[in-house]
This record gives structure tokens, C-alpha cells and sequence, in this order.
């Protein structure tokens, strides 16, 4: 039961986002499939989808109602340099309101195991190209923790926690901006390739207006080792 506290925390950070003038509520839901290859390579393919319960723009009327809004597809090849670190590139396309967006990725992971938890780190660089849009360029730093609920480390069938912190520097499309987010994650470890997870994430960014924009997303995500 005390590992419920965290949503119960998060989820008082809903009044908070609504009486934003700026923001946006809905779901994340994604499929990861992961594919061992041979010389210490994997392929991580992900599809991604976002629905949007609730939003409202400064000025504008809040609108309630079902709105899906997009869908991505990733693909991600990565190569374990040593056991704690791994390189890797790939590339997203995404399709929304009937426009494919398109998008080149760079990243480098760092992963440490502790004796009750697992620190990871992942610096990427992405380069996002848009039909009648600038090319955009981000530069994201992700830390995260992750926490088994039964003994030192996540077996099958037990629980654990998993908490986020991203930071976004942006620039290319107006002026540059930094994004934040926070989530946090209750995952279940069906078995060595099969987990499930349950989380919150919120998102903050336009931090050069009065009125900054601001998401809160229930998360669903699903993992599969091929």
C-alpha cells in the first residue's frame, strides 16, 4: 500500500495545472519492443500515442472532450560500449493532423546499479524537421531512479518505482525555450522481458511568458523483450 503514496502525492498537482491559463491533460500510451542483437547491439522500437482529455490557451475557452492527437513511431539502435554505458541513434516519425514530422536522435546512456536502486543517466541530442517549420534542435539531460519494492532488485512478479527528472533546451522554432518534466512510475515485472507501467508525468515549458505552459499526462507504457 505505501507504494501509492507517490500517486496520491502527484495527483495534487492536477487543481495546480488547471488553474494554469496554459495547458494541456490527457493520456501517454506506448509499446516498447526491445531486440537483443549480436555484437552487444539492441534495437528499441516504440510506438506512441497521445490523447488529450482537457486543455485550455490563454484567452481562448477550456475545452473538454476526447482529442487524439498524435502518434510517433521510434526507432532506436544502441551499442553497450561497457557495462555501464551504451551509445546509440535512431530516428522518429510522427503523424499529426494528417503531416508526418520527422526527427534524427543522438543519445549516450550511463547506468549504474546501487545497492538498493538503479541510477541512470541519458544525454541526447535530436534534430526535429517540420513541413513550413525551422529545423528544431533539442538537447535533453534525463535522470532517473529506479526501486524495487520487494529486496534489493526487481524480480518477476514484484513491483517497483520509477521516478524521472528531464531538462529540454530548445531552440529553432521562436524564440529558445527549456522544458521540464517531472513523472513518476509504479511498474509491475511480469518477467525478465515483460513489464507494465503506470505513472504520471508533468511538463512545463514557455518560461519567457507571463502564462507558461503546462501538461500533466497519466502514462501507460508496456515492454517487451523479443
Amino acid at each position: 500500500m505505501q507504494h501509492l503514496i507517490i500517486f496520491v502525492l502527484i495527483l495534487g498537482l492536477i487543481p495546480c495545472v488547471n488553474a494554469q491559463q496554459n495547458y494541456l491533460s490527457g493520456t501517454l500510451t506506448q509499446i516498447n519492443l526491445n531486440f537483443s542483437l549480436p555484437k552487444n547491439l539492441k534495437l528499441n522500437s516504440k510506438l506512441e500515442s497521445r490523447q488529450i482529455f482537457r486543455e485550455k490557451e490563454t484567452g481562448k475557452p477550456r475545452i473538454t472532450g476526447f482529442n487524439y492527437e498524435r502518434t510517433d513511431l521510434h526507432v532506436i539502435l544502441t551499442k553497450k560500449l561497457s557495462a555501464d554505458n551504451t551509445i546509440g541513434g535512431g530516428y522518429l516519425v510522427r503523424l499529426e493532423d494528417g503531416d508526418f514530422t520527422h526527427r534524427l536522435i543522438q543519445q549516450f546512456n550511463h547506468v549504474r546499479k546501487l545497492e538498493l536502486a538503479s541510477l541512470a543517466h541519458r544525454l541526447v541530442l535530436d534534430e526535429t524537421f517540420s513541413k513550413d517549420e525551422p529545423v528544431q534542435i533539442r538537447l535533453r539531460y534525463r535522470l532517473s531512479v529506479e526501486k524495487a519494492l520487494n529486496g534489493r532488485s526487481v524480480d518477476p512478479r514484484e513491483f517497483y518505482l520509477k521516478l524521472n527528472n528531464e531538462y529540454l533546451g530548445i531552440i529553432g522554432t521562436g524564440k529558445p525555450d527549456l522544458e521540464i518534466r517531472a513523472s513518476a512510475a509504479l511498474g509491475y515485472n511480469v518477467s525478465d522481458d515483460n513489464t507494465i507501467e503506470l505513472g504520471l508525468e508533468y511538463r512545463v515549458n514557455e518560461f519567457y511568458t507571463a502564462a507558461k505552459a503546462q501538461q500533466l499526462w497519466v502514462t501507460i507504457a508496456w515492454y517487451l523483450g523479443v
